[in-house]
């Protein structure tokens, strides 16, 4: 493109931010603070040659900001970037960033009447990975490998794993550029191979108009990711993506990138991470109202007040849940009365995210692997990361061949993913764990865009059976409304069934003394305050959690009339053995007493069982007059 392709240029609209294609050419918004000195900065479509320089002299901007409009037909097939003071400077609202050079973006999309799913909290199922980490490994099975593109080819996989929610880590542009800290890291970065580069998207300087060009298989970055967002929505999937906030960013800019994102890109919730996110500002706002909205701390009682929101959009997202269900499942004392809370929590208000393992911290498969962080990869000395992961090593740290510590590090993963898919809220799994995918101790892998920081696809041919368990442990609980109502089951009777909606107990029923030395503790649920799909009433359900390394016995309500304990799960069993089919053959022997494995979690289902109740107390009975003989 040639300089007679800009036929002139005139004063541009200071409202419109960034570069916006409008009928006869391009408007141009920009912040130059101070009055400096400077300039616009047209190229060709490659970014290689300069086609033209603007003046933006400080007389003709209102306030800080100059705006210039440039007449053109060719406006989709222009480059610009700006020079202040001398120096290259992107344009924090650029609708695509590609090689270092900002592109305005046209919107020639076609939705094809894209609709999104509105998935309720209740029935929400959320799977998180990085989009380009996700597939870029060689072994992940995708043809456009680390992409956008990728992780549609995964829909299928993420569907058969019982998952209706996506959330993305950062996918705007952000400065890939890690600032050296201190003389230590300097010389640790100097020796590495490669410099470490910002995986993650925690940066400072974000650009979050603009999708992330590196994880784009086209030039057309844009319209990638809404062929993305359009594919998981046809899927019944739906996408959320995380969103840094340092304390460095402009508020008015923050809430304008989500209403961006929401209304371009079709995106159906937003996770709010850093220092400086404007929570009350984006929970009041009228256009994101029905959006969903994860923050890492939600304070009821402030944001509403003394009521109820009618229509709930705000999750609760923290690490709670995963410290106190880490501390119960290694075994530490005096860990019944949080875990009983936290499985239990759904609050009136808001939502609550449940989750073992996350960005932050171990993966699930280093959680039952590792006691220390092992960080040598980031080049901060294992400095970096926190020193707290609630882990324990099953006997041996890290790798092993040893048959015994990997069998009780699978049944210990098990273990985690039945407290987080068996507890009320919404159930969130990090990509990868459910076939123990392993950073190799690395519990703050942000640095790391490689093989460390990326899903390994070959333990998913090692762990199926883990895989096949999350599977089967997702559908059990679709099938029972009973685990994952809108509401936070109340402990009391108070429909009169006879049983209250949820109970606890432990070697005697209706009785949990949660104290110091207690590692066990067990849930009823009350079928009959749910309702399936086709109306007819949930079966009674008793999860028994057992976190000693010892056998334990646990009491058995007795149920109503014509209804028997029947064995659903335990994650004891032999892999693939873990569900049972449902089948007469599944009714406990004894109705009064069920005895778990150690460190085990164990599932019985009450529902009618006829006159298979009268074959088993006959055949009982018998026991008892043969060994009384």
């Amino acid at each position: 493109m040639s300089m007679d392709k800009v036929k002139g240029c005139k004063r541009g609209n200071p409202e419109r931010v960034g570069a916006e294609i409008l009928p006869g050419g391009l408007n141009f918004s920009f912040n130059i603070p101070d009055e400096e000195k400077a300039e616009l900065v047209l190229t060709d479509a490659a970014g290689k040659n300069i086609i033209s320089e603007i003046e933006l002299p400080p007389e003709e901007r209102t306030g800080d900001v100059s705006a210039v409009f440039v007449e053109t037909e060719d406006a989709d097939k222009i480059g610009y970037y700006y020079r202040v003071g001398g120096k290259k400077q992107l344009d924090p609202f650029a609708r695509r960033i590609s090689k270092g050079i900002c592109f305005p973006a046209a919107d020639e999309f076609d939705w094809a009447g894209d609709k999104p799913p509105d998935i309720p909290f209740s029935e929400l199922n959320i799977y998180k990975c990085h989009v380009r980490g996700f597939t870029k490994q060689t072994n992940s099975g995708v043809k456009e490998k680390g992409t956008f593109l990728g992780a549609v080819q995964k829909i299928p996989y993420i569907q058969e794993l019982g998952f209706n929610a996506v959330e993305f880590m950062p996918m705007y542009e952000w400065d890939d550029e890690i600032k050296v800290q201190s003389l230590m890291m300097a010389h640790t970065v100097r020796n590495r191979p490669e410099m470490p580069r910002n995986y993650w998207g925690y940066a400072v300087n974000n650009y979050y108009f603009a999708p992330k060009q590196a994880f784009s298989h086209a030039e057309d970055s844009v319209n990638e990711v809404k062929t993305m967002v359009r594919s998981f929505h046809e899927a019944g999937i739906e996408c959320i993506m995380e969103f840094y906030v340092p304390k460095e960013a402009d508020t008015a800019s923050v809430i304008r990138a989500v209403r961006f994102w929401k209304i371009e890109y079709h995106i159906d919730g937003f996770h709010f991470v850093g220092s400086s996110v404007p929570m009350s500002l984006l929970v009041r706002d009228p256009l994101l109202s029905r959006t969903k909205m994860f923050f890492e701390k939600v304070d009821a009682g402030w944001l509403f007040g003394s009521g109820i929101p009618k229509f709930r959009n705000i999750i609760e997202y923290n690490d709670a849940f995963l410290v106190t269900v880490r501390q119960f499942l290694k075994g530490d004392e005096g860990q019944t009365e949080g875990f009983e809370n936290v499985i239990r929590r759904n609050p009136p208000t808001n939502g609550i995210v449940n989750y073992a393992a996350n960005t932050n911290g171990f993966t699930l498969m280093d959680a039952v692997s590792y006691d220390w962080k092992h960080n040598e990869e980031n080049g901060e000395d294992n400095s970096d990361g926190t020193a707290f992961n609630y882990s324990w090593n099953c006997g041996v740290e890290g790798a092993t061949r040893k048959s015994a510590v990997m069998q009780l590090r699978k049944k210990q993963i098990r273990n985690a993913l039945s407290y987080v898919f068996l507890s009320a809220g919404i159930p969130l799994l990090l990509a990868g764990d459910e076939f123990g995918n392993s950073q190799g101790g690395n519990n703050n892998a942000y640095s790391c865009d490689n093989a460390v920081g990326w899903v390994d696809w070959n333990e998913m041919r090692k762990n199926s059976d883990l895989t096949d368990f999350l599977r089967k442990l997702t559908a059990f609980r679709k099938r029972h409304p009973i685990l994952h109502g809108a509401k936070e089951l109340r402990g009391t009777d108070y429909r009169s069934y006879g049983f209250p909606d949820i109970s606890f107990h432990d070697t005697k029923a209706w009785f949990c003394p949660n104290d110091r030395h207690s590692r066990s503790i067990a849930a009823m649920y009350c079928g009959l305050y749910a309702k399936r799909e086709d109306g007819s009433a949930d079966d009674f359900i008793y999860i028994a959690f057992n976190a000693h390394w010892e056998k334990h016995s646990f009491a058995l309500p007795t149920l109503p009339h014509g209804m028997g304990w029947f064995r659903a799960m335990e994650t004891d069993a032999k892999p693939g053995e873990e569900f049972t089919q449902g089948a007469d053959e599944d009714l406990l022997p004894d109705q009064r007493e069920y005895i778990l494995a150690p460190r085990s979690v164990g599932v019985l289902t009450g529902k009618l069982a006829g006159d298979l109740l009268k074959k088993n107390e006959h055949h009982r009975t018998s026991e008892d007059d043969n060994k009384t003989s």
